[in-house]
């Protein structure tokens, strides 16, 4: 794409709002920039979103490392580097639109479940499943979060944050490795990438004015609005894409 003021003020706005509702929800970056974003161009996801969101999945991580849940990372990671190997393989060329209104469908499916179902167990296949299918929607389309986000809903605040920006920070290198061996992340992609990353560190360090609300009792339920909304946004981007490639 064609960088200009324009596209770079537009472009640093969106990424900033989704850094900010992962800043203080632990979640969002991904889910509200991705629609976003494809208004300026697909080009800029998966490769330069994820690789622009590590700055802040970093920061958070490291901030918070007090709270890191490390007991699952494992098994996770495991499902992860299956789930994006399959995408990269298998469904990476298809156009955005169409992997939009997929993972749009899952992820309403994912709070729905979450919503009417008793807490996930922790147990080896169910981290596996969860990692697997994060992995094979972050590395299609750049919104592998709310699988991972909805398996720590009903920890507390700081616990959530620290562990999905953690998970985030894995699964991004996983997904840029993959990405790159495959030729869909190289030096155009990383430049793109570090022109997404301000909006990142404008969002995380707004982000703690915030957090203070949320903590009291609220971030499971902010997890949930603003995953079912960016689902509905995912689906609403894409049939629209579909109605209008028709000729």
């Amino acid at each position: 794409m064609e960088w200009t003021t324009v596209n770079f003020l537009a472009c640093t706005l969106f990424i900033s709002v989704g850094a900010l509702v992962q800043g203080v929800t632990g979640l969002g970056a991904g889910l509200v920039a991705v629609p976003m974003l494809a208004l300026v161009s697909y080009s800029l996801v998966p490769g330069p979103l994820i690789f622009a969101s590590l700055v802040l999945s970093s920061l958070m991580a490291f901030r918070g490392r007090a709270n890191i849940d490390f007991s699952n990372t494992g098994m996770l990671g495991a499902g992860l580097l299956v789930g994006t190997v399959v995408a990269v393989i298998y469904v990476s060329r298809l156009p955005l639109a169409s992997l939009g209104l997929v993972f749009g469908l899952l992820v309403l499916l994912a709070v729905a479940i979450s919503v009417a179902a008793p807490p996930i167990d922790f147990n080896r296949r169910g981290m596996l499943g969860a990692g697997a299918l994060s992995g094979f929607m972050g590395a299609s389309a750049g919104v592998g979060g709310p699988v991972l986000a909805l398996l720590y809903q009903r920890k507390a605040g700081p616990e959530i944050r620290a562990t999905l920006a953690f998970l985030y920070f894995m699964s991004s290198i996983i997904m840029l490795v993959c990405l790159h061996f495959a030729g869909r992340f190289g030096r155009p992609e990383a430049a793109a990438g570090l022109l997404l990353m301000p909006g990142f560190l404008l969002g995380y360090v707004l982000a703690p004015r915030l957090i203070m609300y949320f903590d009291k009792g609220y971030t499971r339920l902010g997890v949930l609005i603003i995953t079912t909304a960016s689902g509905l946004a995912l689906i609403s981007q894409s049939v629209m894409k579909l109605i209008t490639s028709v000729p």
